[in-house]
């Protein structure tokens, strides 16, 4: 159900939090006989599929029979990358829980700054954003209900995403070291508390 709804939302270009609205609105109302936790955590992993490209009858072959969503350029914040960032983190957080989601964004970026394209505090913010997503939407009935009922009532990139251009970004490893210290050290703490500072001030977490 909720794959039928995003096909009837996509567009050649949309905001996440556009795009959110229509899976929420039907979550809400699949809410009324089903478990709510469940709806919501089913509209994040079919979102989480959509934007990283992947297809949805590979873990569900009777998906190849479902209506599929016009391709589009999901954005969040003006960005094509914090979608993918965010979507996933809240998929994992809200199937196996905060700390792997934490873990596994942290890891990328560690990565990234070994050879990819850098260490960046912008992603960590995405991940973090997403990770706080997934654990509300799914933390009881009750929250997973105020959340679909939140988004199915109009949000903006703005109440789900904290502002992320004065942020550090596309570092390698050895500046990332040099300016912050590395993971767990004093400078990094000060920015990653920063960062969750942003992230609980959210309208969405409020």
């Amino acid at each position: 159900a909720e794959a039928s709804a995003l096909a009837s939302g996509a567009g050649s270009s949309v905001s996440l939090a556009e795009l959110m609205r229509p899976l929420f609105q039907l979550a809400g109302e699949r809410s009324a006989t089903n478990d709510p936790v469940a709806e919501s955590r089913s509209a994040i992993v079919v979102l989480a599929f959509h934007v990283t490209g992947q297809q949805l009858s590979t873990v569900i072959p009777q998906a190849k029979e479902w209506p599929q969503p016009a391709k589009s350029m999901v954005q969040l914040n003006g960005r094509d990358d914090f979608p993918k960032h965010f979507l996933v983190s809240a998929a994992v957080s809200a199937n196996a829980g905060q700390s792997l989601a934490n873990a596994v964004g942290l890891y990328k970026e560690i990565e990234d700054a070994r050879g990819g394209s850098g260490f960046s505090f912008n992603d960590i913010a995405a991940d973090g954003a997403g990770t706080r997503f997934g654990e509300l939407a799914t933390a009881n009935a009750d929250a997973a209900r105020k959340l679909q009922q939140r988004i199915a009532a109009g949000v903006t990139d703005a109440d789900i995403m904290p502002e992320t251009a004065d942020l550090p970004e596309f570092m390698p490893e050895a500046e990332f070291v040099r300016r912050f210290g590395g993971v767990g050290a004093p400078e990094y703490k000060k920015m990653t508390e920063e960062i969750e500072r942003r992230i609980a001030a959210l309208p969405i977490n409020r």
